[in-house]
């Protein structure tokens, strides 16, 4: 079965690298460019995982991150959050809202996608805790 992958960015070259790469590596992918989007994509597409962006207008990361959580799914994705900030306060302000990675904005995307096919099999609950990818 084809895992779904939600990518949220407002950087739309940014969304369409990463929506190419997770493509070309056998996942279903779904792509908005707000946090708005970014809700509706996760009623509507059972995402597995969300690629989520700290830094956004309207409504930042972190909030969408908190609204995933407190939605009545059946099954939670996992969430990795990326930012250009890697300090530990944005870390910690991260993971207190739900997301299960950090990862730089400066990691290499074929990086990302290797983390990404290395997590999934593993069901959210049995991740091996909070880590930060740079």
């Amino acid at each position: 079965m084809t895992q779904n992958i939600i990518v949220v960015d407002d950087e739309p070259d940014l969304v369409h690298l990463y929506e190419l790469v997770l493509e070309m590596a056998g996942f279903n992918v779904y792509a908005t460019t707000s946090g708005r989007g970014a809700i509706k994509q996760v009623l509507e597409n059972a995402p597995d995982l969300i690629l989520l962006d700290v830094m956004m207008p309207e409504i930042s990361g972190i909030d969408v991150c908190n609204k995933i959580r407190a939605l009545p799914l059946k099954k939670q994705p996992i969430i990795f959050m990326y930012s250009a900030n890697d300090s530990q306060e944005n870390m910690d302000r991260c993971l207190a809202a739900g997301a299960d990675r950090l990862i730089s904005k400066g990691v290499p995307v074929d990086e990302v996608t290797e983390e990404i096919k290395s997590v999934l099999p593993i069901a959210a609950e049995n991740l091996t805790g909070p880590r930060t990818l740079q």
